[in-house]
């Protein structure tokens, strides 16, 4: 550490005044002494008049060397004094250099101003290229904080105040302002006036960001449904949140200091807690099923997750323990076997029970000589009625139809929910193919009558009705399902709330169907299909970092086929997992081309189909593919939708690991529209989070669709994923986004999907040198 400069010889040295003194006595008895000693030692004139010279002469040299040791030692002292207070202004330099403050004074008896560079530094100028004016703050001050700043500065100088801290808002140099805190110290003379001001300046950005953040997963932790509880390294309990108090009874005051064990159930014995703490200790973690006790005795089944937080030394510091209240699903376990047949809704049976019905049916027809009758209908104009007032509306309108349309059948009839307004009635043991007809119309007439919603509102709906019959129609469930519903595609075509029976002519429908698979597995082989590109934005910088991969079909005839014509083939016949495959390795090809084109590596995000996923291949065929282009696996994004997580648990955290070990980065699409638990997010190794676009249309008109998405935001970058926002279409959307933390972007603000080429075109626009 460096020390001030002081003297050598620390003996007590004459000060100038001493000197002075001392000189000022010398000359007094020299001039009253020294004619009477001169007189007494010369008696004669001539020798007398010498002396006198001698003695001028003397007087003379005294005086000067006593002027040249005052002038040495005002000298000394000015040396030493500059040195000492040049050490301390490099050390207060270095002080505020390394807490990066700026520092400024305000002489008021000279005017002059002074900042220190790295009070420009922090605005993004260099030291020389503001001038040091004094009303220079206040064009930089946002105008909304000028007054605030100016009231303050009046106070301090008015009232004899010795210091004054504001925050302000300072305009950077790209044009953003910059949030600062000013300190600064009033000097005054003695008569108590005003002469010098001085300051420090300290960038809060970092802090009033980091604040933000803590902000935000306080948030997530107060609102999220999960119970959190938080422990000491010596496993007391220091913090639970709001959730915890919800499912276990007790309030935080109650279990702070105390040890979870109070929890037990007394199910678990002791070596299930033995094991659960050593898998904390060697892993890092524990999650599984457990039973607690609530508060009021109730026992009650958890899905837990224990986590161990450390310090930078690597001591255990927290537990961190989530866990959600699994009681109504091991409730509902009794009543498994009616949802597996039943809508939820509106609890008729479902295509699973209605297939099983008709195949019974089928069979008593078939040993009877009986006909059975298979009605397939939709209500028209529901979706208005759902649009305009409501799914709840839409929901109770669809109960109330079941209870009609039950309410009117035969016990040995059947009536089901196939999904959405689509309705199935099996009529058995009917004479003649006419009997269905009547059956039709009089449900047409019943639902053509009004309906009064919950809420008061009465509104109105027909409905379309499509008929096969057995055996005239076909002779399996497949064949009678297929039939009705084109046959109900037909009604609807011709004018709605009618009825149409199955015709020949009504197959160009499913035939459409078959050769549109065909053809799909000729583009696969001959090369139709194409991959665009959508860019993904770094909200920060505004650079393409990344895009995602779209699959398109340039059919020979008909031109380019939009993927909601030929997905939900794909999907439904197994054949997306060759169009995934064929899409996963021509993006691996394109990004290869690109870099060896000098091209900066961008993340390719390719969409991996549920069905596509759960094949017990797909590391193999991903780490072929990469293996087999040479594109570098960090490049690589694999989306996948929560369903497909959700699915097969134990299998998905696996597979994840296994991608995760080729070195590829996993996203989860579309996040927000499942079941979004933050116990799986926990668990499962992924890298992004990309926020469903309906929850970017609204804002920033729609504040829950905001704060949904900040939830989701700040909950991504707590647990340590970056936020990708899809959909975003106009700069509010993308202001909103960023005031959020959120990483990075895509939509028709920046760009739709694109070819190859005009992506390139994008790519290289984008980092062309300003």
């Amino acid at each position: 550490m460096n020390k001030p400069p002081v003297r050598a010889d620390k003996r007590r040295a004459p000060t100038p005044a001493g000197i002075v003194l001392l000189y000022a006595l010398f000359a007094a008895i020299w001039i009253w002494s020294s004619d009477r000693v001169l007189g007494f030692l010369f008696s004669n004139a001539a020798d007398f008049e010498s002396a006198s010279t001698l003695k001028g002469m003397f007087f003379i040299a005294v005086t000067s060397l006593l002027l040249y040791l005052l002038i040495r030692r005002w000298q000394a002292s000015l040396q030493q004094a500059l040195a000492v207070s040049t050490h301390y202004r490099e050390r207060l330099e270095r002080v505020l250099r390394g807490s990066s403050d700026g520092w400024w004074d305000w002489n008021f008896e000279s005017g002059e101003a002074f900042y220190s560079p790295r009070c420009w530094e922090m605005l993004g100028y260099a030291p020389d290229e503001m001038p040091s004016d004094t009303r220079l703050w206040h064009r930089l001050m946002h105008p909304d904080d000028v007054a605030a700043a100016k009231r303050g500065f009046q106070d301090a100088m008015a009232n004899a105040t010795q210091g004054f801290s504001i925050e302000v808002r300072l305009r950077h140099k790209d044009g953003h302002y910059v949030p600062v805190l000013s300190r600064y110290m009033v000097q005054r003379n003695a008569d108590g006036a005003a002469i010098l001001v001085s300051g420090t300046n300290t960038d809060l950005t970092e802090r009033n960001r980091a604040e933000e953040r803590l902000r935000q997963a306080a948030a997530v932790f107060e609102t999220t449904r999960e119970g959190v509880i938080v422990t000491d390294g010596e496993r007391r309990i220091a913090m639970v949140n709001p959730a915890f108090t919800t499912i276990t009874g007790y309030a935080e005051d109650e279990v702070k200091g105390r040890r979870p064990d109070f929890l037990r159930s007394g199910r678990h014995d002791n070596d299930f807690y033995r094991q659960m703490w050593s898998s904390v200790g060697t892993a890092g973690h524990w999650q599984g099923e457990i039973w607690n006790r609530r508060k009021n005795g109730e026992i009650y089944p958890q899905l837990l997750s224990i986590s161990e937080v450390r310090n930078d030394a690597g001591t255990v510091t927290n537990y961190v323990g989530v866990f959600a209240d699994i009681s109504r699903l091991r409730a509902s376990e009794t009543q498994l076997d009616f949802l597996a047949h039943h809508d939820a809704l509106t609890h008729l049976p479902n295509r699973l029970l209605l297939v099983s019905h008709m195949e019974h049916g089928l069979r008593a027809a078939q040993r009877d000589g009986a006909r059975v009758a298979l009605m397939m209908l939709d209500l028209d104009r529901f979706k208005d009625i759902n649009d305009s007032l409501g799914h709840s509306a839409g929901d109770a309108l669809l109960k109330q139809v079941a209870g009609r349309l039950s309410g009117r059948l035969r016990g040995m009839d059947t009536v089901a929910r196939l999904g959405g307004d689509e309705f199935a009635i099996l009529l058995t043991q009917i004479a003649h193919p006419e009997d269905a007809a009547l059956v039709a119309n009089d449900i047409i007439a019943s639902l053509g009558q009004p309906w009064t919603l919950p809420n008061g509102v009465e509104v109105r709906t027909g409905t379309s009705i499509g008929i096969s019959i057995y055996p005239d129609h076909g002779t399996t469930t497949h064949d009678l399902l297929q039939h009705a519903d084109a046959a109900l595609y037909r009604a609807k075509q011709e004018g709605r709330g009618c009825f149409r029976y199955f015709t020949q002519n009504l197959t160009y429908a499913a035939r459409e169907r078959i050769d549109l698979e065909a053809r799909l597995h000729r583009a696969v082989e001959q090369d139709e299909l194409r991959v665009y590109f959508q860019p993904q934005v770094d909200i920060a910088t505004g650079r393409i970092v990344g895009a995602e991969a779209l699959v398109r079909w340039l059919d020979p005839k008909e031109g380019l086929i939009p993927p909601s014509r030929f997905i939900p083939v794909a999907e439904s016949t197994g054949l997306i997992a060759d169009v995934g495959e064929w899409v996963l390795r021509h993006t691996c090809l394109q990004g290869k081309k690109w870099i060896d084109a000098g091209l900066p590596p961008l993340t390719l995000a390719v969409n991996i189909s549920p069905r596509q996923f759960l094949r017990s291949d797909i590391g193999d065929t991903v780490a072929r593919i990469l293996q087999e282009t040479g594109f570098p696996p960090t490049c690589l994004e694999l989306e996948l939708t929560e369903s497909a997580l959700m699915e097969r648990e134990q299998d998905v955290v696996t597979l994840l690991n296994r991608l995760r070990d080729i070195g590829v980065r996993l996203a989860i699409d579309d996040f927000g529209t499942g079941y979004s638990s933050l116990t799986y997010l926990k668990r499962f190794p992924l890298d992004v989070l990309k926020i469903d676009k309906g929850f970017i249309d609204g804002i920033p008109h729609r504040k829950d669709d905001g704060a949904i998405a900040a939830a989701i935001v700040a909950m991504g970058q707590t647990l340590g994923f970056k936020v990708l926002a899809e959909g975003v279409e106009h700069e509010g959307q993308l202001a909103f986004l960023q005031s959020t933390g959120c990483n990075m972007y895509q939509g028709f603000l920046r760009s739709p999907p694109v070819p190859a080429d005009t992506f390139r075109e994008l790519l290289v626009h984008a980092h062309a040198p300003v």
